[in-house]
């Protein structure tokens, strides 16, 4: 009983230890970049993930290719240890400059409002530090039994400027 639990401990470093490199994005295009954190986490939990990406620019400055990659692998993460990884899909558009992905699933939900002001949830914190301090806006909507969803907003044009 012990052992197991050390071993199942030990498998769970190694997966977060793994999650912490970023593979090169540096020439990668935001389609190419969501692909991949898409599949790497079917990989590592078996989950689906559907894609849908409409036309998106072919480059944008680095750290919103970082922001983008950690804000989809902690969403998706957050919705597989929550929601089983029921129904989840990364969708991804352009309104005039700006860049909008959606992170949802179909799981269980909770009430918003209680758990976006609190700094007990370390990962919804971070993401949204991540999006806001590129001048971004993050939102989550999520509701008991109605799923989850993660709002991103990325300026690209204002991002320009960004080295």
């Amino acid at each position: 009983m012990i052992e197991s639990s050390l071993n199942h401990a030990m498998q769970e470093v190694r997966a977060i230890s793994c999650g912490l490199g970023l593979p090169h994005l540096g020439n990668l295009t935001l389609a190419e970049i969501m692909v991949r954190v898409g599949r790497t986490h079917e990989r590592r939990t078996g989950a689906r993930v559907t894609l849908n990406l409409d036309t998106l620019p072919e480059q944008a400055p680095l750290p919103i290719k970082i922001t983008l990659y950690r804000v989809i692998q902690e969403a998706l993460n957050n919705a597989f240890r929550h929601a089983g990884g029921l129904n989840q899909q990364v969708r991804a558009r352009c309104e005039e400059c700006d860049l909008i992905v959606e992170i949802s699933d179909q799981g269980p939900g909770f009430d918003a409002a209680q758990v976006v002001g609190s700094d007990e949830h370390l990962g919804l914190v971070g993401m949204r530090e991540r999006v806001e301090s590129l001048g971004g806006r993050f939102r989550i909507e999520s509701e008991p039994n109605y799923g989850t969803t993660v709002i991103v907003r990325l300026q690209l044009q204002a991002a320009e400027g960004i080295v």
